[in-house]
């Protein structure tokens, strides 16, 4: 695969408004125009949450397609666009399930403990893992904290989770006091076994260290998250103008540091080796 970093946007996420930032897209229109200026910025990856009329977050398999059809339509040359199954403690697996087969998506991202909740999830989790496998779907397993590393590597070694087509979305800073994220909460995460096998690994980190956390990710091997779903403060201090700001900062921070930025050509090349291991 190739060893550039790739630069993913979460430019929405699930519960934040346009009382906190009035650029948070929650139209299939003003993600257009935030996706069209974050592609610019350096972005090969969206991770997409689906809105209601309300503004809510919605798991809805028909407006989901919806969203999914315009916005590839619009950038499919540009951008991988990742389908978002959180649950944010409204849905339940097999509502996840249904989502991503009745969407087809090229990347989707799952909780692994979302999933599987406990051991009596893992048979129809794992079906499902492996049908995603088949179906040359893109999976990152997002993982909150060094349990969930654990829980990944033994249903891994267990083969329960296929080897293939999936990379892993580190949480730095989930449960901390006022979900802020610290460059040291890399240090709950066994990155040098990820590194040892050869596995891809991504961060997302939340608040105003947003910028630092991903400094370090970059420099031991990872991708990195950026966008609003995790923070609205750009390195001066106050909020950014928009989602592109923060990864336009990511961006030029990658090259000062003589890192190579994937695009998404070299995305969908490593996704395609990325069944083949």
């Amino acid at each position: 695969m190739h060893s550039g970093r790739t630069i993913i946007v979460a430019p929405n996420g699930a519960r934040r408004g346009k009382d906190e930032h009035g650029q948070l897209p929650l139209s299939i229109d003003e993600m257009g125009v935030c996706l069209t200026q974050c592609a610019d910025a350096g972005v090969a990856m969206a991770h997409v949450h689906v809105r209601d009329a309300q503004g809510k977050h919605s798991l809805d398999v028909g407006l989901n397609r919806e969203w999914l059809t315009e916005i590839r339509a619009r950038f499919d040359s540009r951008l991988v666009i990742q389908q978002t199954t959180e649950a944010v403690g409204l849905y339940q697996p097999d509502e996840q399930i249904a989502l991503v087969r009745g969407t087809e998506p090229e990347a989707v991202s799952l909780a692994l403990r979302e999933l599987r909740p406990n051991a009596s999830f893992e048979k129809d989790a794992s079906r499902f893992f492996f049908e995603l496998a088949e179906r040359k779907i893109y999976v990152q397993y997002i993982l909150y904290d060094a349990a969930d590393l654990s829980l990944y590597f033994q249903m891994l070694n267990d083969n329960i989770l296929p080897n293939v087509g999936h990379h892993l979305l580190l949480v730095l800073g989930k449960y901390k006091k006022g979900m802020l994220s610290s460059p040291r909460d890399l240090l709950d995460f066994d990155i040098k076994r990820l590194s040892d096998m050869g596995i891809s690994w991504a961060i997302c980190a939340f608040g105003r260290h947003e910028h630092q956390c991903l400094t370090a990710a970059m420099s031991l091997g990872g991708d990195v998250r950026v966008g609003f779903e995790n923070n609205l403060i750009n390195l001066r201090g106050h909020h950014a103008e928009n989602n592109a700001e923060l990864v336009q900062q990511i961006s030029v921070l990658s090259q000062n540091m003589g890192l190579y930025i994937n695009s998404v050509e070299d995305l969908r090349k490593n996704i395609f080796r990325s069944f083949e291991s």
